[in-house]
């Protein structure tokens, strides 16, 4: 697919992300976006192209993570 980002780990998970066709890329000036395309759907992520952060895919992770649960949640699918 694309390169989206210089650490292997976060570009490799944008990449599955959009292959999953429920998330969009909207690159804007200097980082590219990923847009989630669902029905009830706010949340958008900014992609680190060049993390200077050691943790930086953990935390990439752990925010898409959280906002997974949030969203199911918010949609009925799992009760809290």
């Amino acid at each position: 697919m694309s390169n989206l980002s210089n650490d292997s780990k976060i570009n490799e998970m944008c990449n599955a992300m959009l292959k999953s066709g429920r998330w969009a890329l909207a690159r804007h000036a200097k980082h590219p976006i990923l847009r989630h395309i669902a029905d009830g759907a706010t949340k958008f992520f900014i992609v680190p192209c060049t993390p200077s952060d050691p943790r930086a895919f953990a935390n990439f992770r752990r925010d898409y993570n959280r906002y997974i649960r949030a969203y199911l949640i918010q949609t009925g699918v799992i009760i809290a």
